[in-house]
């Protein structure tokens, strides 16, 4: 009902399999825009990133593995996987995600943890990022404060990053959510100055 250009997706589909979790995924496919983007969280990686992959590909939403897409000759959105990926060999890797973009376009990566900060600050325009939760249920949000920089919100690091970082709709763990409500953020996009 928000009518957006484009949608993204920050990782942590589901806790489970797609044959748990798959239906209830399977919504995301119906999401209506230009362009969906996504890129896989941690908890894919409990639940078998490859398939979760191959499905959110089957719904139609690019998948940015290390890896980025020029929208509309305007935008470059750029997805680094998950650092959990780095026990099968993969993780993170934003150079290989930016090689080849144009210099003179904004850039918004998508970094399924807010921490990944500390190699894109300065490098990207916007981060977007998920995890959190907004610490779930209070008063968890000090402990995710120990390694994120940020539980939730916008906020500036360096001289040109922005890091906005979505409470997400799910949860993990327990069923429910307290002083950390659900979100689906709406981002509007202007250009500096």
């Amino acid at each position: 009902g928000l009518d957006p250009d484009i949608v993204v997706h920050a990782g942590d589909l589901a806790d489970g399999s797609i044959a748990q979790r798959g239906e209830q995924v399977a919504a995301l496919a119906g999401v209506r825009a230009t362009q969906r983007y996504y890129i896989a969280g941690n908890h894919e990686y409990y639940s078998g990133v490859d398939a979760w992959l191959s499905q959110m590909d089957a719904h139609g939403w690019r998948v940015l593995l290390n890896d980025h897409a020029v929208h509309d000759g305007r935008l470059v959105f750029a997805g680094i996987d998950d650092p959990t990926g780095a026990a099968e060999g993969r993780g993170p890797d934003l150079d290989a995600a930016l090689l080849g973009a144009p210099s003179d376009l904004p850039v918004i990566l998508l970094a399924h943890q807010p921490h990944l900060i500390r190699d894109s600050r300065d490098r990207v325009d916007l981060q977007i990022s998920g995890h959190t939760h907004g610490g779930q249920i209070w008063p968890f949000h000090i402990l995710v404060r120990l390694r994120e920089p940020v539980v939730q919100g916008l906020s500036l690091q360096g001289d040109r990053t922005r890091l906005y970082t979505s409470r997400g709709v799910g949860f993990w763990g327990p069923p429910f959510r307290v002083f950390a409500p659900s979100e689906i953020s709406l981002l509007t996009l202007v250009r500096a100055g």
